[in-house]
């Protein structure tokens, strides 16, 4: 007969399981999960990953020839920011099930809830999200010991 601790760390575990299986089929679909925006007056649409790294700037129609370069500019920053607040939208909207209720990931993302410190760098927090621990990563990484040489006395 199994005690009742043991019942509780194999219930453990299994949602342990459960949870990782979640966590690996949401990571997998976020690497093919891209947000387009294009611009209001048409000139650029910009395209960004799931980490809201810039995959492809293209000019649909060619309005851009006739704008200055600052006004340019100033549009390919805004149209880039707001393609990276729409992937990074997907991205929380992508992990809310597995958050406790009422964690404000996007606030940790934006820095709306700590205005003194700011964001987190999106690409790090992901990268730790994202990150899966092989099954010697908390093992120490063994130094290997110089073997002497045949003529070293």
């Amino acid at each position: 007969m199994s005690s009742p601790l043991s019942n509780q760390v194999e219930q453990a575990l299994a949602e342990l399981e459960r949870q990782k299986a979640a966590i690996d089929e949401i990571q997998g679909g976020l690497h093919t999960v891209y947000s387009t925006v294009t611009a209001k007056n048409r000139a650029v649409a910009v395209t960004v990953d799931s980490r809201g790294a810039v995959t492809a700037i293209k000019f649909p129609t060619s309005a851009y020839r006739s704008m200055a370069g600052p006004e340019l500019g100033e549009l390919l920053v805004d149209t880039i920011e707001a393609a990276r607040g729409e992937a990074m939208a997907r991205t929380v909207a992508a992990f809310e099930s597995m958050l406790p209720a009422g964690l404000p990931m996007i606030d940790l993302l934006t820095g709306g809830g700590d205005p003194e410190h700011g964001p987190l760098p999106m690409d790090r927090l992901l990268t730790e999200m994202f990150r899966t621990a092989g099954p010697d990563d908390d093992e120490p990484t063994p130094t290997p010991t110089p073997t002497p040489s045949a003529g070293a006395h």
